[in-house]
């Protein structure tokens, strides 16, 4: 059985809080482990965080669009925008390693996001962003 919710949200930061709590009360009424919610949770915040900070060439309010489909093993959380294409899986990770003052700036969100999910897609419909994170539920034999 599927369940899923549909939330949605302007581009900014109360919109943000809002929408998390939302997400965040539906995942945890499903009865998810800690470990996914906890991946859940950064995934969330790490993608509309870049959406409403990097997605916009206006002031305009825009709105997000969040999917949150749990079906029998799996978590999908799709993320849909109207800002400028932009495809997050074609960065290159990040360059890790020496210290904090040498690293290089930006596409370390991208990474955690990469990391914590079981895949990642991403599409450009007509003039819209949509990303979709999956996450196995079940331990691989």
């Amino acid at each position: 059985m599927t369940v899923e919710a549909e939330l949605f949200m302007p581009n900014s930061v109360e919109g943000l809080n809002r929408l998390m709590e939302e997400a965040t009360s539906f995942l945890e009424s499903r009865g998810l482990p800690e470990a996914i919610l906890y991946k859940a949770h950064l995934v969330l915040e790490e993608v509309l965080t870049n959406i409403i900070k990097y997605a916009f060439d206006d002031e305009d309010t825009h709105t997000i669009t969040v999917r949150l489909a749990l079906r029998p093993g799996e978590l999908d959380m799709e993320f849909e925008d109207d800002g400028r294409a932009f495809n997050p899986l074609a960065l290159p990770s990040p360059q890790m390693g020496g210290s904090i003052e040498q690293a290089q700036v930006g596409g370390l969100g991208v990474h955690l996001v990469r990391q914590s999910v079981d895949s990642v897609e991403y599409r450009r419909l007509s003039s819209r962003n949509v990303l979709t994170t999956r996450f196995q539920l079940v331990t691989k034999q």
